[in-house]
């Protein structure tokens, strides 16, 4: 029930800013959402996955003109294959308790929003399996003029990488600890039927140097990461907008092996929320070179998709795409490591069967090519989830998610295909 299967679920990039739903348990993302609410006017333009019912949304306690959203998540779920292995499989039962918290402003303009969990995952059996995380934030808007708005956002959290997790498979059969810094700052302008956009992100990542007690070496991806964002738009109709943009990244790490930059330029088309459409999707090229030489560079075409499709106004599909450079130190052939191309691309549809009952259901693909040695990895992932908001301070949620891992190095290295089944069962309170 860990971050990839959730991140898996439901991926999209738009920006640098990913928006990451999850199907179990919720975890921080690695980059921020947006410090607008998905809709703001017309209710009936958000996807049914997002739509909340009149009568069945959160009441919030006032507090000043700030509003105080608690929230309680009890969950249970078995998971087939806990350790995400071929060989040495574990299946087990996993209990759930997070508590969550949301301080958000009630201003007719500017916003401001702090954010927090605790979460705690228990197992029956496999104590060694458990794991705590927990996140603080903030993000916020100034609304300068009309048309001209400034961004920003940090938050903090300490969080684990549970095997399946990882961003790359490297045998992971237990919790991995780490710590994690994001902050960003930026800025949307526009210009009668043009528009701008840029962001500066910040990301820092801490891994521990242990593992079950055994000495593990995280230091290729322990580091900073950095990035600068810009996109420019037309608007060719009041709907649509035809954009154009680019990114610089560059990374800081721990190992000096693994330093490297990126850059990215792109073109796409940008859907403001309609009765049929929203979302986004972009094409370009990408390059990410090693800063030393001591990887091959990785450069080529580079995508992303988010779009909702609003087939009835009780069914929404989405599309997602991205394409993304990683890194994996991952040895074969006298090579230490080697950059990853990974690429995902998948289809969620969410149905309100009642006002109060929402079916979803998802099918993804992700795979991942290294660029240092002939290995492929590729990974199916296919969900489905009922949703059932039983009143305004009550939602109980069932999911199931299965996992097929296969790779052209099967039992190479440490590699080994594997598949997984996880259900989950929970009830969120809030007020």
């Amino acid at each position: 029930m860990g971050m990839k299967l959730g991140r898996i679920a439901a991926f999209g990039a738009v920006s640098g800013f990913l928006v990451l739903p999850f199907t179990g348990v919720a975890m921080a993302a690695d980059y921020p959402a947006s410090s607008r609410a998905s809709v703001e006017v017309d209710p009936s333009m958000a996807a049914v996955g997002e739509r909340v019912p009149e009568g069945y949304d959160a009441v919030g306690i006032p507090v000043g003109t700030f509003v105080f959203l608690p929230s309680l998540f009890l969950g249970a779920g078995y998971d087939s294959n806990i350790t995400a292995s071929g060989t040495n499989e574990k299946s087990d039962w996993v209990f759930t308790v997070q508590p969550a918290f949301q301080l958000q402003s009630d201003w007719v303009r500017h916003y401001l929003s702090f954010d927090g969990y605790f979460q705690s995952g228990s197992y029956a059996k496999y104590s060694d399996a458990d794991y705590q995380n927990w996140s603080l934030g903030s993000n916020g808007r100034i609304d300068v003029t009309e048309d001209f708005e400034l961004i920003g956002y940090v938050n903090y959290a300490h969080l684990n990488e549970l095997p399946g997790d990882d961003e790359t498979q490297t045998g992971l059969t237990s919790p991995l600890p780490y710590d994690r810094t994001t902050a960003g700052v930026g800025f949307r302008k526009e210009f009668n039927r043009l528009w701008t956009k840029a962001t500066f992100d910040f990301r820092d990542r801490d891994y521990d140097n242990f593992l079950d007690g055994v000495p593990t070496d995280q230091s290729y991806r322990d580091g900073q990461t950095y990035s600068v964002n810009g996109r420019i738009g037309y608007e060719i109709s009041p709907l649509t907008s035809v954009f154009v943009g680019g990114s610089y990244l560059w990374y800081d790490m721990q190992n000096v092996d693994y330093d490297a930059e990126e850059y990215n330029v792109v073109t796409g088309l940008k859907f403001e929320p309609s009765r049929l459409l929203r979302g986004e999707a972009y094409i370009g090229y990408r390059d990410w070179s090693s800063d030393n030489g001591y990887f091959e560079s990785a450069s080529g075409v580079t995508y992303g998709a988010d779009l909702n499709w609003f087939v009835t106004p009780l069914a929404t599909v989405t599309f997602t795409a991205l394409q993304e450079v990683l890194t994996s130190n991952y040895i074969y052939g006298g090579y230490n490591g080697s950059a990853v191309n990974s690429n995902e691309v998948g289809i969620r549809l969410d149905y309100e069967l009642r006002r109060n009952i929402l079916l979803s259901g998802w099918v993804n693909y992700q795979k991942q090519d290294y660029e240092e040695y002939p290995r492929d990895d590729d990974t199916y992932f296919v969900g489905a989830e009922v949703r059932y908001l039983i009143n305004r301070y009550a939602t109980a949620k069932l999911n199931y998610t299965y996992t097929d891992f296969s790779s052209n190095f099967n039992n190479v290295g440490g590699v080994e295909d594997y598949n997984r089944s996880v259900v989950t069962a929970g009830v969120t309170l809030s007020y």
